[in-house]
């Protein structure tokens, strides 16, 4: 587990392995946690981006579209969908600058910027309890709708 701060947040990478090792030749998963170190969805700025957005400050969550890992082969097609603003294309960085700070929703050049408006999303919604609303991770990215 690797953990860097930077006064504003914490972020964990952990690498762990796929469920069921043995069976899928060992193969590793990069789990992310990132936790606000301060009340960010009232600043200036608010967090934005694909994981910006799970700091809009309003204790609720919101599912996007997922995938079907009910058959042998899995082939990803869920984008976000419904609980992110605009379609993943929108976020897309030119390939011939990736460390570029343009893409539709950007806000790195902004002085102030609210929360995205999340009455335009159509995911599925649920109360977030606890710290977890404080945080964006991949844990639990596994689980089905049924097991959350």
């Amino acid at each position: 587990v690797v953990a860097v701060r930077n006064g504003e947040f914490e972020l964990e990478a952990a690498s762990r392995y796929l469920g069921y090792a043995e069976q899928n030749d060992y193969k590793k998963r990069l789990d992310v946690n990132i936790v606000p170190l301060r009340d960010v969805a009232r600043s200036g700025v608010a967090p934005h981006g694909l994981l910006g957005q799970t700091f809009d400050g309003d204790g609720v969550g919101i599912d996007g579209a997922l995938d079907d890992y009910s058959g042998k082969v899995v082939i990803t097609k869920a984008m976000g969908e419904g609980a992110i603003e605009g379609a993943a294309d929108d976020y897309k960085l030119p390939p011939d600058d990736p460390f570029s700070t343009k893409f539709r929703f950007s806000r790195y050049d902004k002085l102030s910027a609210a929360p995205r408006d999340t009455t335009k999303l159509t995911g599925l919604r649920h109360k977030v309890v606890g710290t977890a609303s404080a945080a964006a991770r991949s844990e639990g990215d596994d689980r089905t709708v049924s097991e959350a």
